[in-house]
């Protein structure tokens, strides 16, 4: 289930396609022109449903060619379906207009509905094929309720749009979709190699830190989240200094409670059987530090600023460094837990100081 939900990851990247940060930054620039908006809303419609059909057209070509995805067909064929998250709700939308009261409420209202079914139908282990069908049904639910929330209380009207109006939205996102995807390249990457060469154990601990990892990074995206709209439209480098420093003393604070009570954390997440994962768990969540700056020196600043294909490389010199480093590891025979672990701290690191480094350089670090 895991593999499944690595692949489909991939697949919501694909439909993604950037939307997330360049639509939000159009939606917070247009907020008050009402044409500008439907037409945005439309695009990014339009070109999404392109890209889910294109997507699933690959995918069901994968099902029936690949020996993994066959024969656990009904598995993968249902959690590919959890691309309409990606595909229907806007949380750009949302974002843009600073309406952040919906990705709450539609969230909470999604995993308490995911919830609900969990404990009402899955009784043991042979039911594991139906966790991604309750998933997908959430994930319906809140697409469905956000489109009506969309065209009756936001009153946005849908359009048709010339092709050469859909090529500026495509072009203005294609450098996003490279960060994205090379951003998820590595990042699941990592789960892969370490259950090739080390065994499922070191997959379990790796997994652990990484859960571990994504809470930490749930503040850092709340707080960029909400700031985002409004560093669009103001372009304030103190503004956007502001909250590079709240996040990284509430990112501060979070890591000295993790290194404090990891342990804890450990069994209540695992058990006693992974608390060997102490390490992993305490040197992943290191890595929050470099990942605050680097939101606040790339999606909230380099973005906003408009170094859209800068950004795009920056993070693609930080994929290579981890391809190389990680085929080094190999050839010399050190392709070990910490080693992989500690790599990937480096891939973070190598990003933000780019980051740090070029927004020195064009005199946006300080006013």
């Amino acid at each position: 289930m895991i593999f499944a939900q690595t692949v489909v990851i991939y697949f919501s990247v694909l439909i993604n396609f950037g939307f997330g940060i360049s639509a939000t930054k159009a939606i917070a620039n247009a907020k008050y022109d009402k044409r500008k908006i439907n037409e945005i809303v439309s695009a990014v419609y339009i070109l999404k449903a392109f890209l889910f059909v294109a997507s699933f057209v690959i995918y069901i070509i994968l099902l029936f060619t690949v020996e993994v995805f066959y024969n656990h067909m009904f598995l993968f064929f249902i959690s590919f379906f959890a691309t309409l998250f990606e595909f229907l709700f806007p949380q750009w939308y949302f974002q843009g207009v600073e309406r952040m009261r919906y990705i709450t409420i539609l969230g909470v209202c999604s995993k308490v509905l995911f919830t609900l079914l969990i404990f009402i139908f899955v009784k043991n282990s042979s039911d594991y094929v139906l966790v991604p069908l309750f998933n997908v049904i959430g994930f319906l639910v809140i697409g469905v309720w956000s489109l009506y929330i969309l065209v009756r209380k936001e009153c946005i009207t849908f359009r048709r749009l010339p092709l050469h109006v859909l090529k500026v939205y495509l072009y203005d996102s294609w450098p996003l979709f490279l960060s994205a995807a090379s951003i998820q390249l590595y990042v699941n990457a990592n789960k892969l190699i370490i259950g090739s060469f080390l065994g499922m154990r070191d997959v379990a601990i790796y997994d652990l830190g990484e859960k571990v990892l994504k809470l930490l990074k749930v503040p850092i995206r709340m707080i960029g989240q909400a700031s985002f709209p409004s560093l669009a439209r103001n372009k304030s480098i103190n503004e956007i200094n502001r909250y590079l420093l709240v996040a990284m003393a509430l990112i501060m604070f979070c890591l000295s409670l993790v290194n404090i009570f990891s342990k804890d954390i450990i069994l209540l997440l695992a058990g006693p059987n992974l608390l060997d994962a102490e390490i992993i768990v305490r040197l992943l969540t290191f890595s929050t530090i470099f990942i605050v700056i680097s939101q606040f020196m790339g999606n909230s600043r380099m973005i906003i600023f408009g170094f859209h294909k800068q950004y795009s490389l920056v993070i693609s010199i930080s994929v290579l460094y981890f391809i190389v480093s990680t085929f080094l590891l190999f050839i010399i025979n050190k392709l070990g837990l910490v080693a992989l672990t500690l790599n990937s701290i480096f891939v973070e690191v190598i990003g933000a100081f780019l980051m740090v480094l070029f927004c020195y350089r064009k005199k946006i670090l300080f006013s």
